[in-house]
């Protein structure tokens, strides 16, 4: 059942599912093999079209297979590891 949040002009409150991904973190040319040189840096292809990837992002890949790059800030405040 949604809550109706009193802080933010009544609208409603959401959390993050629990989810988990793969991810590498890339610094240099070969760290992962979807990232390119695309119009005179980096780049990968995203389901929303091509994203720039800068050293020491994250390459992160969902269940499905989509890849996407995530500055370590963000990253390290999303994701924990797992451990199997």
């Amino acid at each position: 059942m949604p809550v109706r949040s009193q802080h933010f002009g009544g609208g409603m409150r959401f959390r993050k599912r629990i989810s988990y991904v793969d991810a590498t973190r890339w610094f240099a040319d070969g760290d992962h093999d979807r990232v390119e040189t695309r119009e005179g840096g980096r780049a990968i292809a995203t389901p929303e079209g091509w994203r720039s990837v800068k050293s020491g992002d994250w390459i992160v890949r969902d269940d499905c297979g989509n890849c996407w790059p995530m500055d370590n800030g963000l990253f390290t405040s999303l994701y924990e590891p797992v451990v199997e």
